[in-house]
C-alpha cells in the first residue's frame, strides 16, 4: 500500500500542475519509470564474491512495474548445493540498453566476472518472455570463455527477431511455453513472437491455457511462477528437473 500511496503523491503535483507550469508528458513518464526502477522492483546485479553457485533472473516487458520475475526470484529455493550461493535480478533491457545485443553484452560481462571469481560454480539463467531472449543471447556471449556449467531456463520466451539457437556453453536448457491461452493480454507475446517449443532445448514443457496450475489458476504468459514450479504436461516442473540435473552432474 505504501508504494501505491507514494506513487500517487509523486504523480499528483505533476498531473494537477497549472498550465503555466509546462511539464511535458515525457517528463511525467520518465519520473514514474525512474521511481519504478529505483523503488518498486530495482535490479540487483550478481555479487562478485566467492560462491558455490549463482542464479540470475531476467524479467520480461515491464517487469520493473509488475515484478513477475522479481517474485519468482524471491520464491526460488537455493540450489541443492552446500555452500554460499548468490541471486541476481535484471530487466530484459538491463535498465538502459537500446537493444537485445547491448543488453546481453552488459549481462554477459557481469556473468563472466562472476565466473572468473568462481571458475567451477554452476550458473543458472532464468528468463521470462523478452528476458528469456536476453538470457539466451548473454549465454551465447559466454561461449569459448572459461567457467563452470551454464544452465538455461526460458519461460514462454518471446522475441520475433532472434532465433532460439542453443549456445555452446549451455549444459542444460529447460523451456516451457503456453498454448491456448484464455487471457486476452496474451495477444501481446503472440505478436511479439513466441518461440514455443525450442529444438535446441533438452526439455520442452507445454502448458495449456485451458487447464489450471497447482495454484488453481489458468496457465498464461504472466504466470512465470507456474511455468517454473508447475509441471504442465511433464512429469516434473522445470525447477525440479533443473535441480535433478545439477545433483546428477555433481555426483
Amino acid at each position: 500500500m505504501r508504494r501505491h500511496t507514494f506513487l500517487s503523491l509523486l504523480l499528483c503535483p505533476l498531473l494537477c500542475a497549472p498550465a503555466a507550469v509546462a511539464i511535458e508528458a515525457q517528463d511525467v513518464v520518465d519520473a514514474v519509470v525512474d521511481y519504478a526502477r529505483r523503488v518498486m522492483y530495482p535490479q540487483a546485479p550478481i555479487s562478485l564474491v566467492k560462491a558455490v553457485a549463482g542464479m540470475v533472473f531476467i524479467g520480461g516487458m515491464a517487469d520493473e512495474w509488475t515484478g513477475i520475475v522479481h517474485n519468482v526470484a524471491n520464491h526460488t529455493p537455493w540450489l541443492p548445493i552446500d555452500g554460499e550461493q548468490v541471486k541476481a535480478y535484471h530487466y530484459w533491457h538491463m535498465g538502459d540498453a537500446e537493444n537485445f545485443d547491448k543488453a546481453a553484452g552488459k549481462l554477459a560481462e557481469r556473468l563472466q566476472a562472476f565466473r572468473t571469481i568462481n571458475p567451477a560454480a554452476p550458473l543458472v539463467l532464468v528468463g521470462h518472455s523478452l528476458g528469456a531472449s536476453t538470457a539466451l543471447q548473454a549465454a551465447a556471449k559466454l561461449d569459448g570463455k572459461p567457467g563452470g556449467p551454464v544452465y538455461l531456463v526460458t519461460l514462454d520466451p518471446v522475441d520475433r527477431l532472434t532465433k532460439p539457437v542453443r549456445p555452446q556453453c549451455v549444459t542444460w536448457w529447460g523451456n516451457c511455453y503456453i498454448v491456448n491461452s484464455q487471457d486476452a493480454r496474451d495477444v501481446i507475446p503472440q505478436i511479439g513472437g513466441r518461440w514455443n517449443a525450442c529444438k535446441g532445448a533438452d526439455v520442452n514443457i507445454r502448458m495449456d491455457g485451458r487447464t489450471r496450475d497447482d495454484y488453481g489458476y489458468l496457465y498464461q504468459h504472466g504466470g512465470a511462477m507456474s511455468m517454473f514450479f508447475c509441471k504442465g504436461d511433464a512429469a516434473q516442473s522445470l525447477y525440479l528437473q533443473l535441480c535433478d540435473r545439477i545433483k546428477t552432474a555433481r555426483r
